[in-house]
């Protein structure tokens, strides 16, 4: 009963995410072919029953995006992935990544589509998330930072000499007084902008789903072959610094010491810049002072009617259709060989056609390939296609309802398709 309530809720979805619903064409939310996977704070990962899924794509519903989040520590309690193995994850956009979190003992979701972020309020959670919320990591809603001490620069240096990437290893050296310890919000990105005779710069830490509280960051230099560049490295627990952050216009021929900022705020207010350290390098002969400072950037969060817009836009497109011989499980890869996919014009054509037929008592012979599912947003519909002669019928899988194409409809189908059943 409580799966059939859930499921009978996200009908108000249609038209919030691109699905629409016109006589043939009753295209439901469909949680059946998602797979699931939450990301614990423990760093544990486990799969969505079907329920736990439906249940993320209604909180996910834009209509009840808030405009602010209260202040205070927010306290993570898990993110969700949803993918959907039947299409082909290159062209369309993720799902919503849904990150739930508690502030002042009130369920919040984060909601991420590409790069629209939203929040809504709930008073729902998952039930595989529900003994989280008494373990969940706090996370302040600031972003802090202060300077290395001495021998947290030392032990920089040290791993800048641990090899990376692919052999030959390029040689890293560490520059002394650049390495920061940023204390991490809940969300948004960091941005350190380098500033130089040559241009300005900017490169992005997002502050990603895997929940680090704490980033590091230092400027060394890498040299490979003939090649010396300086770059920015990153680590989330102040070793290997694998993560490499490399300027486009970062090749020089020498690099000199750097000079740190004399002032440092303790509290990064968000949009407001504040310079970190200078230094000096050689490019083709001539000297060039380069200036890197640090920024924090919130979130912006979107609702209302501009929200529903930029998620019609975004997920209106994503369309997908398969012809398969036997019914769907939702469990099948893509690969699977029973499946048929259709090209992207083939697709808006198939939606078109069905959106024009008509409503009839009966079907014909079913096709050799006697099945297709449409997907839009993160809706589905089945059908069952069958023939009489050169008529084409698609039955709605669920209602039994039949409808016919019109003529020229069917003439397409048919030098589209059954040269391929």
């Amino acid at each position: 009963m409580k799966k059939y309530l859930i499921f009978s809720t996200l009908v108000i979805l249609f038209f919030l995410f691109g699905c629409e619903e016109e006589r043939a064409l009753r295209l439901q939310p469909a949680p059946e072919y998602y797979q699931g996977r939450a990301l614990l704070p423990n760093g544990q990962q486990i799969e969505m029953p079907e329920s736990d899924r439906a249940l993320i794509i209604e909180l996910c519903q834009p209509d009840n995006a808030v405009s602010t989040i209260p202040s205070g520590e927010r306290h993570w309690l898990g993110t969700v992935t949803l993918t959907q193995p039947l299409t082909d994850v290159a062209t369309s956009s993720a799902f919503p990544t849904a990150t739930l979190f508690t502030v002042n003992n009130e369920s919040y979701v984060q909601c991420q589509l590409d790069s629209i972020t939203y929040v809504t309020k709930t008073n729902n959670l998952p039930e595989s998330l529900h003994d989280v919320q008494y373990t969940a990591d706090s996370y302040p809603d600031i972003a802090k930072i202060r300077s290395a001490e001495p021998h947290e620069y030392d032990h920089f240096a040290e791993e800048m000499k641990k090899p990376i990437g692919n052999e030959p290893y390029p040689e890293r050296t560490g520059i002394e007084h650049t390495l920061f310890h940023i204390t991490m919000p809940f969300n948004g990105e960091i941005e350190l902008t380098l500033t130089s005779s040559e241009g300005e710069e900017r490169l992005m830490i997002p502050i990603d789903a895997s929940r680090h509280p704490y980033l590091s960051v230092g400027l060394g230099t890498e040299q490979s072959d003939d090649t010396l560049q300086y770059a920015i490295y990153t680590s989330s627990d102040q070793n290997d610094y694998q993560t490499v952050l490399r300027p486009k216009d970062g090749h020089m021929s020498q690099v000199f010491g750097a000079k740190a900022a004399s002032q440092l705020p303790s509290v990064l207010i968000p949009g407001h810049s504040y310079p970190l350290y200078s230094f000096t390098y050689m490019k083709d002969g001539t000297a060039h002072r380069q200036l890197v400072s640090i920024t924090y950037h919130q979130p912006e969060l979107i609702y209302g009617e501009a929200l529903n817009e930029q998620i019609h836009e975004t997920l209106s497109g994503e369309r997908h259709a398969l012809f398969h011989e036997l019914a769907l499980l939702g469990t099948e890869s893509k690969d699977a060989s029973f499946l048929q996919h259709v090209g992207t014009e083939e697709v808006d054509f198939l939606f078109r056609a069905i959106e024009q037929a008509n409503a009839t008592s009966h079907a014909g012979t079913p096709a050799p390939v006697p099945y297709l599912t449409l997907f839009q947003g993160v809706c589905a519909q089945t059908f069952d296609v069958s023939y009489d002669g050169n008529d084409v019928y698609v039955t709605n899988a669920e209602t039994g309802a039949h409808f016919k194409l019109l003529r020229e409809d069917a003439i397409k189908w048919h030098n589209l398709f059954t040269d391929n059943s």
